[in-house]
């Protein structure tokens, strides 16, 4: 009877990192759709922005600054830092990888980001891998090596574009890891509001520096792609972040990774559905073998988790999906 909550809490985090999985499939396709218009720095601070927008308006602006007040100084620090490597560095090779390459293809190669986690996770965490885990790692590896090694446009073997993504999902990982290290004891939507106000004044500064105009751009943006960037703030990245780190505080940093193994198919739909990118045969092969990574590292998890009636059991004790009310505008 004792071990039932943990158990109850494990099988939450599963829902919540599948959750991920599925909001985390729109990045790419999302983002890709606003890269002819917005440059890294703009998309950057206006995602961060309306991020934070949503989180204040679910949760309240009050009971958020009480929370903010109560963090002793080290949770503050580590989550500015968690700040400048998730919300500025990683995105914004992210998205400059992205103007670069396709969004299949960043969605495939974003998988790495998984191997990062495990391999992290085994530094810093401790935490163990099994024979099971190793195989399935592998085989994504493996995948990912047959998107990445392959000509996308018959001239070259290797993009630029690619290797920005790669730089930028270890820095994300790295991120997810100081997290779960340091700050599992924070409210996870709280981390985030800090590290959208850092990510924010850090491209400001950005910007400033290199004599970039924010306005001027923001006055150019087409008012029919406005939906477009709103969608991007809220699936891709208010809902997306608030499951993993919801996830993440339940969940092994290992086990959340290879859930979130999944997360290049969903990509790949989402970037055919969505901006009908034609999906090219070896990257087929790519998430086939990405796919089968996945259910290889299915067999880690405990077979009491892996019935789906044990997730429907929980509805009842689930966080619904917030609610964003209606209130005036701020900030």
């Amino acid at each position: 009877m004792k071990q039932k909550p943990k158990m109850d809490q494990r099988r939450l985090g599963l829902m919540l990192a599948f959750g991920a999985l599925m909001w985390g499939g729109t990045y790419s396709a999302l983002a890709k759709g606003l890269t002819p218009f917005l440059s890294p720095v703009t998309l950057l601070i206006l995602s961060e922005a309306l991020t934070a927008v949503f989180i204040i308006m679910t949760f309240g602006l009050a009971p958020l600054l009480k929370k903010l007040l109560e963090m002793d100084t080290r949770s503050l620090w580590f989550s500015a830092l968690i700040g400048i490597l998730n919300s500025v560095i990683a995105p914004f090779l992210w998205f400059s990888g992205l103007a670069r390459t396709s969004a299949i293809n960043a969605s495939i190669l974003s998988s790495m980001e998984i191997i990062f986690i495990i391999v992290l996770a085994r530094l810093f965490l401790r935490e163990t891998l099994t024979r099971t885990q190793v195989v399935g790692a592998a085989t994504v590896l493996f995948g990912v090596a047959i998107i990445n090694l392959i000509p996308m446009d018959g001239t070259s073997a290797m993009h630029v574009g690619d290797l920005l993504i790669l730089l930028g999902s270890f820095t994300y990982a790295l991120g997810a890891i100081l997290f779960k290290k340091h700050l599992s004891h924070v409210m996870p939507e709280l981390t985030i509001v800090i590290r959208n106000i850092v990510g924010i004044a850090a491209a400001f500064f950005i910007s400033l520096f290199f004599h970039y105009s924010f306005l001027a751009e923001v006055k150019a943006f087409p008012l029919e792609k406005v939906a477009l960037l709103v969608a991007f703030a809220f699936f891709s990245r208010y809902l997306n972040l608030t499951f993993f780190y919801e996830a993440i505080e339940r969940l092994p940093a290992t086990t959340l990774s290879l859930i979130d193994i999944g997360n290049p198919l969903s990509g790949i739909i989402f970037a055919h559905l969505i901006l009908g990118e034609q999906i090219a045969s070896y990257q087929i092969v790519g998430g086939i073998f990405i796919l089968c990574g996945l259910m290889i590292e299915q067999l880690s998890i405990p077979a009491a988790l892996q019935h789906p009636l044990d997730f429907l059991k929980l509805r009842k004790r689930i966080m619904p999906i917030p609610v964003i009310h209606s209130i005036p505008r701020h900030v």
